[in-house]
């Protein structure tokens, strides 16, 4: 059978509250901001290795439909905003789906998925 231990959170060294998207997120949300349709990512500061940060940004892409695309050239890392003509002006009706406010979309699923011990 199996048994369980009570412990104080205290006592665990490390221990602290998930934190979602917190390398991804501010990210892209301040290319997005940016207002910049091409730029290379500086990584000055970043932990994650350039191949873990280009899955971890590529996957968070993915998953909340950025009109962003991610791609790797010598060593760096470039995004691009998929959601503007050639001249950099922002298109509406382009094919790839327009940046919804992402605090509305974090908002939602924190509260669909608070209480939940997996996604």
């Amino acid at each position: 059978m199996v048994k369980f231990i009570d412990i104080d959170p205290d006592e665990i060294p490390n221990l602290r509250a998930t934190h979602r998207g917190r390398v991804s997120y501010p990210i892209l949300k301040a290319f997005l901001e940016s207002g910049k349709v091409l730029a290379q990512l500086d990584r000055t500061g970043i932990q994650q290795s350039l191949q873990t940060l280009n899955s971890a940004l590529g996957a968070y892409i993915r998953n909340h439909d950025m009109p962003i695309r991610l791609f790797q050239r010598r060593g760096q890392l470039f995004l691009v905003r998929t959601d503007t003509d050639e001249k950099g002006n922002l298109v509406e009706n382009m094919d790839a789906k327009a940046a919804p406010p992402i605090e509305d979309e974090l908002d939602a699923r924190f509260e669909e998925e608070k209480n939940q011990t997996t996604k």
